[in-house]
């Protein structure tokens, strides 16, 4: 049986990664997480399971890997505009965690598969739609930054360790647990959770700018196989894939969808205008293919 690790287990998308790895595999799961912004409540269901173990500290308290064929690095703080504000904070949880694994591989000789979640946010507003993965680079904001600052740091420094990483760069996530309640940024979560939460409350729906800008939202159990795939891939690929659904909705379009009262507030800076995967790559090397149904998703949501 395979040992393999989780950071950020209760978050988003740590604990559906979690549901679809118990579900789908007979592997031994260790998940770390500090409940900083994760919630307890997502892994309840398997914290008393022979197959998971949770460990209720800083994924900076890991001291060895070895035991781990996989690490499934999700632990980070993914949130745009706080990131302008808190920096050292945002640098220490979005890059220096990312070192400290790797320093830990080089430390031990130990090179399990590193399945890396990056961020679609590094192509900025893209010159190319939809965005393949050799759009340049163009970031926005300092968490965009530091989500590249990863990806060249596994690049650099598998020029001279044996370094075996996958990077999954997420475009707009969606699905169960999108929206916590607890976490001091949930102003900042997906805006698909936003706005339903909004619509559940009875409250308007704040739409920023025109509401014209254009999203590619991708369920979160898409994006927990696509880190199967890139997890289980068997060869070394060092590389990057986009992880979105390849289509577009507005967030306007997203509002009237969901059809309960919106307003317009401000734009925020330091967002893409939009964001479209080409994920054809994905699709062709490691077998992946998105299954999720935004409006259908929608429609269950609003009749619960």
């Amino acid at each position: 049986m395979e040992n393999v690790l989780i950071t950020g287990v209760s978050g988003f998308i740590g604990s559906n990664l979690l549901d679809y790895l118990m579900e789908n595999t007979n592997w031994q799961i260790t998940g770390y997480d500090n409940l900083s912004t994760g919630n307890k409540e997502n892994i309840a269901h398997h914290l008393n399971t022979k197959r998971f173990e949770f460990i209720n500290q800083d994924a900076f308290e890991i001291v060895s890997l070895k035991k781990y064929s996989k690490v499934f690095h999700l632990a980070a703080l993914p949130r745009i505009q706080p990131s302008f504000e808190l920096i050292s904070e945002h640098i220490k949880a979005n890059v220096l965690l990312a070192a400290h694994l790797i320093e830990i591989m080089i430390r031990e000789n130990h090179y399990p598969r590193l399945v890396y979640s990056g961020s679609s946010a590094i192509y900025g507003t893209p010159e190319k739609i939809p965005t393949p993965e050799t759009e340049k680079i163009d970031c926005l904001s300092p968490y965009a930054f530091q989500k590249y600052e990863v990806e060249k740091y596994l690049e650099l420094i598998a020029t001279r360790y044996p370094l075996d990483y996958v990077t999954l760069r997420y475009f707009n996530p969606y699905g169960p647990r999108s929206f916590n309640d607890k976490n001091p940024f949930n102003a900042y979560s997906s805006v698909v959770g936003i706005f339903l939460n909004k619509a559940k409350k009875g409250e308007k729906m704040l739409v920023t700018g025109d509401g014209m800008q254009q999203r590619d939202f991708i369920h979160v159990q898409d994006l927990a196989s696509a880190n199967y795939f890139a997890a289980i891939h068997p060869n070394k690929i060092n590389t990057a894939f986009n992880i979105g659904q390849g289509s577009t909705m507005s967030v306007l379009d997203l509002a009237k969808t969901i059809g309960t009262p919106y307003e317009f507030i401000a734009k925020r800076e330091g967002e893409a205008e939009i964001t479209f995967a080409d994920n054809s790559k994905a699709k062709k090397v490691l077998g992946w293919n998105p299954n999720g149904n935004l409006s259908e998703y929608l429609k269950g949501e609003l009749k619960k």
